[in-house]
């Protein structure tokens, strides 16, 4: 709780509004009052805005990411074409946040190392305030063009691809995992109030795919052509795709300790870092807001303030006391110290680690009668029957992790056939049976972003642990293991659902022909 004497103390000072009106040029501003934000959109346009909105009660201030021509012809109601029309840029800021304050040092450590891994050298860190950090790295680094597209445009795909790449990468040698595996799992616990299974898993050493429970499975064989087929559920008939013919069902068991992916049988225990961290990468949306630099926090009633990339690992929350503060010689998103071209390496490599996660997600077409699952077109949306047990279980209700199911089930619909009047009444409905709903104004921003969107995209991987497993939907039946998506799971059901109807038609047909011959 923030004192009105402390709140105009710190918001009077000049170092601290000329700080503030520097960071806020070329920004959407909002001013928060108490547990309300102000109207919006808002400009600072001098140092002495900072003191009038803390006269009116501002307790803290918030920007963009985006930079505009000029944020006050924001509006609500706005097309994508619209706001980019007015977007000037964008600047990367990750949200580091954890429970553990030990963690959140270690982790905007680690996020750190890696974006230095990838060339950039404009670097900047700020505490967010209370129990976390913000870093950022300034829009002039990254190139003014990705492609045939102008960097600007890539708002908020390019932020979203760059912040899942580094949370990917930062653990990617299980330094972090294993370090708090080792050191401080309960303490963890204790503080995310989390049980040990959301939050550690069992995964193949080789290609960090969740080991399996042991599983029924179903193999068909082919005795004309000798063709294997295994598949993770029961068909009532099955014709050889190479032959033609009938083949042979025989049931057998999948080894508890092999990998349902590569068939490594080494495991390990990893620690679920995105389980424990704020980075909600995917939620990232136009118009989203940052605590400003020197901004005071509500709850803790420290400051957001700038420190020195390079001692992150020794900062401390008293550092932050509004008394102690002076004005830190490390600017946060600092401009006129941004290299051109200095984030180029880590722009590229996201985009081709997000495009390689999207194939992944798209998973192996199956082939038969020379077409594929993935050329089996949708002529309706497909039934509830068909949904996974992931998506079956989030539809009953959820406690926790309602905004990370809303982003999977407004994609699982669209790939499966449900237009988008169909989603918002199904998520309306579904919203009712929470234990506490989400606010209308969360689910349906998701809702009409996506709607903006020219491209339609898959509901997370199932190897992602950040999701389906972090939310404490994941339990595979028989047919999981076959597929590594939901969406993928739904369209080769009805794909396998449709290949078994043909074939009971044409072995009637045949049947029939046979008999008729006879006669």
């Amino acid at each position: 709780m923030i004192s009105p004497h402390t709140r105009l103390s710190h918001y009077k000072r000049p170092d601290i509004q000329r700080e503030m009106a520097l960071h806020a040029k070329g920004r959407e501003v909002a001013a928060r009052f108490g547990d309300k934000f102000g109207s919006r959109p808002d400009i600072i346009n001098n140092p002495g805005d900072i003191l009038e909105f803390a006269k009116q009660g501002a307790t803290s201030f918030h920007c963009s990411e985006e930079l505009w021509r000029n944020p006050l012809l924001l509006k609500t109601e706005m097309t994508r074409q619209e706001q980019d029309s007015l977007r000037t840029g964008w600047d990367l800021v990750i949200d580091v946040d954890c429970p553990v304050w030990e963690y959140s040092r270690l982790i905007a450590y680690f996020i750190i190392q890696v974006l230095k891994e990838n060339g950039v050298s404009s670097i900047s860190c700020k505490f967010s305030g209370n129990k976390g950090f913000h870093i950022g790295v300034p829009f002039e680094a990254f190139p003014a063009k990705a492609g045939d597209q102008e960097t600007r445009l890539r708002f908020p795909d390019g932020v979203r691809a760059i912040a899942s790449y580094l949370v990917s990468e930062i653990d990617r040698n299980n330094r972090l995992s294993d370090f708090i595996l080792k050191k401080g799992l309960l303490n963890l616990l204790e503080k995310t109030g989390r049980k040990r299974g959301e939050l550690i898993h069992t995964v193949c050493s080789r290609c960090a795919a969740p080991k399996a429970e042991e599983q029924a499975k179903f193999e068909y064989i082919c005795a004309s052509c000798q063709r294997r087929d295994a598949l993770g559920t029961e068909e009532e008939v099955r014709y050889c795709p190479r032959c033609k013919k009938m083949m042979e069902r025989m049931s057998l068991k999948r080894r508890q300790d092999q990998c349902v992916k590569c068939r490594g049988r080494d495991f390990r225990q990893k620690l679920d870092i995105e389980g424990i961290m704020s980075i909600d990468s995917l939620l990232i949306s136009s118009r989203h807001l940052y605590r400003m630099p020197y901004s005071l926090h509500e709850k803790s009633g420290l400051v957001s303030l700038p420190l020195d990339p390079e001692k992150v690992l020794f900062f401390e929350r008293e550092m932050a006391n509004p008394e102690r503060v002076v004005i830190s010689p490390f600017r946060f998103l600092d401009r006129e110290k941004a290299t051109a071209q200095d984030a180029a390496m880590l722009f590229e490599n996201a985009s081709q680690w997000h495009t390689r996660t999207v194939k992944e997600n798209e998973g192996p077409a199956e082939k038969q009668n020379g077409k594929t699952q993935r050329d089996f077109e949708l002529t309706e949306a497909l039934p509830p029957e068909l949904f996974p047990p992931c998506i079956q279980l989030i539809l009953n209700g959820m406690g926790d992790g309602k905004k990370r199911a809303v982003f999977i089930l407004i994609n699982f619909l669209r790939s499966v056939g449900y237009d988008y009047a169909q989603i918002e009444a199904m998520i309306g409905e579904w919203n009712k049976k929470n234990k506490e709903p989400l606010r209308e104004v969360v689910w349906r921003g998701q809702l009409n972003y996506h709607k903006q969107q020219a491209k339609q995209a898959l509901p997370p991987n199932c190897r992602n642990l950040a999701y389906m497993v972090a939310i404490g939907v994941c339990r595979p039946d028989s047919f999981c293991p076959a597929i590594k998506n939901p969406a993928q799971y739904t369209k080769k059901k009805a794909w396998l659902l449709a290949q078994g109807s043909k074939g009971k038609k044409s072995k009637k047909k045949a049947d029939e022909k046979q008999k008729a011959a006879k006669d």
